[in-house]
């Protein structure tokens, strides 16, 4: 991979610069929880860019590791939050472009890969996603976090770490088949290089037929790495992670009637599907690179940069509707095209430094950080001119002739930069059993969006520049009793870049912002069997753009707030069986809308009110694992409007794990084991998305 000069030269300048910014050395952090959970990265810990351990750290903080999230058949991080209370996932299960979830009530798109964001423009369709074959845990951050990261949704952030090089050699194979015609083999090997440098390099290629008719999934991807001890108090890891998708499945939703409402024919099957095969799907090519530089000055002082460029490239092909005919079947739709590109750079410099007065122990973080993202986007739509309708109690996927789609009807094409520019402090003080942590950030967030459009042969043109600065700040303490029990107070804000000009004042938007105020308590038994924490929280999001119900007007002073309480509960019941239970009650709705009073009171979409799971482990013998689960989420709201919900559902998962020998071990798993038929989530009447049907995995694992 070569940079174009500039870019070259701005990669040099912030190492340059990043010599003197402030920035934190970490460890690779420990293993902790009855639950095989992880946390192995060389930052440490994404709650606090600290070692602070979650069940040590005054918020809401949760650590799965991939033998875990295998287990549970997760190969996205949509898949991996399916247990994890206080999160929605899978509101769009058919869809692979992208994860969405909501956190606490708030969605979101974004994930971060070993402390930095995976870059998205989050305007667009683009956006990086890492495979959990290539990832050694996910980390759930619920709350406000940009303290710590800068512009971010206020329900919290999902961290991925990646798989790093280990000293001992070591070889794993993983050969799966399953359902839907999934073909797999992955490959994960470590070992030493020489005394000083160990390598890791992670491979995969994955086929299979995609859920809705006529679509088809394909992945291949290959991440190595090299980790070099410099000396006692140095080291690099450099990294590398290529990703090639021929074929994902984008988002093609399907109206409420015959979903979530039966219609004259019936309802609809959960394989579905409203797009053509001729002009249908995603292709996306990724490439990340960067690395990680760590030096310790003394025992006191520490220094981490963490870097990483990513190039990415997509085309999508898809499909959206008009809604239905009068006779409730015919579905009229449009046809559309996203021709994207972007490259940019994240760059995290980090100093930590330990004081000590007496009884009192500072931890203090110094942090500055720099992202920097150009995308440029293509974009014809037919508008439903000369595109043909589906009968969807009858369909017919082979009726668009794609060279006739007339997408010169109506096109745009734009030129996107953004940039953040984040100096941030944190410290963490311990006197005793008490853990104090304050930290305060400022963040300078830049964008421009130049876009050169046309309809029916009239061009036109418009640029759109936001210039913003927002201060965000955490106030937390925890107190550890001696018995294992440790309440929290947690208070905490963030902020999210805002577009636009308020139509009543004439003002540019600024930034949505957020505040939580969150109690909980943790508990750990003497002999660690017993892991709970409970949390309650609310938040408020602030400043959000609203509009009249013609969207002829724009103002910001909506307001949005979630309130709910949390529980979740690891049990070794004995030594060969042990259980995980997590609860989730949610309240959410719209407080202010001056524009549309009458959403006021109104529960936004996506969110399910209250969801349960549970999942058990059994070891009848050393050789043999067997795991069961249930996973109930409540209603969630059809539209804005509220005038309709979408049923609850509850899904079982099962998991058995037979280990041969020290070298050979099979899987098998199996989710939504009943095949129930169930709608994900709804925006409005003509956008539905159905669940996930059953399906049924064979694994093979051989280690050497």
């Amino acid at each position: 991979m070569s940079f174009a000069p500039k870019t070259r030269r701005g990669l040099v300048g912030l190492c340059v610069l990043s010599t003197i910014a402030p920035a934190a050395w970490t460890q690779d952090a420990t293993r902790e929880t009855a639950q095989v959970i992880v946390s192995a990265t060389s930052y440490r810990t994404t709650g606090t860019k600290s070692d602070l351990k979650p069940l040590e750290a005054p918020m809401s903080y949760e650590v799965y590791g991939n033998e875990q999230l295998a287990a549970r058949q997760a190969d996205s991080v949509n898949e991996a939050l399916r247990y994890v209370p206080g999160v929605t996932p899978e509101s769009r299960p058919t869809v692979t472009i992208f994860d969405q979830y909501t956190i606490r009530g708030f969605e979101s798109y974004r994930n971060y890969y070993d402390g930095l964001p995976l870059q998205y423009n989050g305007l667009w369709n683009l956006a990086p996603q890492v495979d959990m074959f290539a990832t050694d845990s996910v980390e759930i951050l619920k709350g406000p976090a940009s303290v710590l990261y800068g512009a971010a949704p206020p329900g919290g952030m999902v961290n991925q770490t990646a798989k790093l090089p280990r000293s001992r050699q070591e070889t794993e194979i993983r050969a799966r088949v399953g359902t839907n015609d999934l073909r797999e083999m992955g490959v994960d090997s470590t070992g030493a290089l020489s005394k000083d440098v160990d390598y890791r390099v992670v491979a995969l290629a994955r086929e299979r037929d995609g859920q809705q008719a006529t679509t088809k999934e394909e992945r291949r991807l290959v991440a190595p790495s090299v980790t070099w001890r410099i000396s006692p108090a140095t080291r690099l890891q450099v990294n590398v992670y290529y990703q090639d998708d021929p074929a994902l499945i984008p988002s093609t939703p399907l109206p409420a009637l015959g979903t979530v409402r039966q219609a004259a024919y019936g309802f609809l099957p959960s394989d579905t599907f409203a797009g053509d095969a001729r002009w249908s799907g995603m292709q996306r090519e990724v490439t990340m690179a960067g690395w990680k530089f760590e030096h310790a000055f003394n025992d006191n002082v520490k220094f981490l940069q963490n870097l990483r460029y990513t190039k990415a490239k997509g085309l999508q092909r898809n499909t959206y509707n008009n809604g239905l005919r009068d006779d409730g079947r015919s579905l009229t739709r449009a046809a559309y095209f996203t021709d994207e590109t972007q490259h940019g750079y994240v760059v995290d410099n980090q100093l930590a430094f330990r004081l000590a007065a007496g009884a009192l122990q500072h931890r203090l973080l110094a942090g500055v950080d720099y992202q920097k993202l150009r995308s440029g986007v293509s974009y014809g739509d037919t508008l439903g001119t000369d595109t043909p309708s589906i009968d969807l109690a009858n369909p017919n996927h082979f009726l668009f002739d794609a060279a006739a789609l007339p997408f010169d009807f109506y096109t745009e094409r734009h030129a996107i930069r953004q940039s953040q520019l984040g100096l941030y402090l944190q410290d963490e003080v311990k006197v005793g059993a008490l853990t104090v942590i304050g930290g305060m950030r400022r963040d300078r967030y830049r964008s421009e969006d130049a876009n050169a459009s046309s309809y029916a042969g009239a061009p036109s043109a418009s640029t759109t520049s936001v210039a913003q600065e927002k201060t965000s700040g955490r106030a937390a303490a925890i107190y550890a009793f001696a018995n294992g029990l440790a309440p929290y107070l947690n208070y905490s804000t963030s902020f999210e870049p805002a577009s636009g000009v308020d139509s009543l004042s004439g003002q540019a938007f600024k930034p949505t912002t957020a505040k939580q105020k969150e109690a909980g308590i943790k508990y750990k038994s003497p002999d660690g069997r017993t892991q709970l924490t409970a949390a309650w929280f609310d938040i408020r999001k602030q400043n959000v753009v609203v509009n009249t119900p013609t969207f002829n007007q724009y103002t910001q002073n909506g307001e949005v707030q979630s309130k709910g309480v949390e529980l979740s509960w690891n049990q070794a019941v004995t030594d060969r069986l042990d259980f995980t239970l997590g609860l989730t009650r949610l309240d959410m709705e719209v407080t202010k809308n001056a524009l549309d009073p009458a959403l006021v009171g109104k529960t936004p979409v996506w969110v399910a009110d209250k969801q349960a799971s549970l999942w058990l482990t059994y070891t009848p013998l050393d050789t043999l694992d067997l795991s069961a689960g249930a996973r109930h989420v409540g209603t969630s709201q059809m539209d804005e409007a509220n005038t309709a919900t979408v049923p609850s559902y509850t899904l079982f998962d099962a998991a058995a794990m037979v280990r041969i020998n020290s070298t050979w071990r099979i899987g098998l798993t199996a989710s939504n084991l009943a095949d129930k038929r169930y709608v994900g989530a709804c925006h409005g009447a003509r956008n539905c998305w159905m669940g996930a049907e059953r399906s049924v995995e064979l694994t093979v694992h051989a280690r050497f």
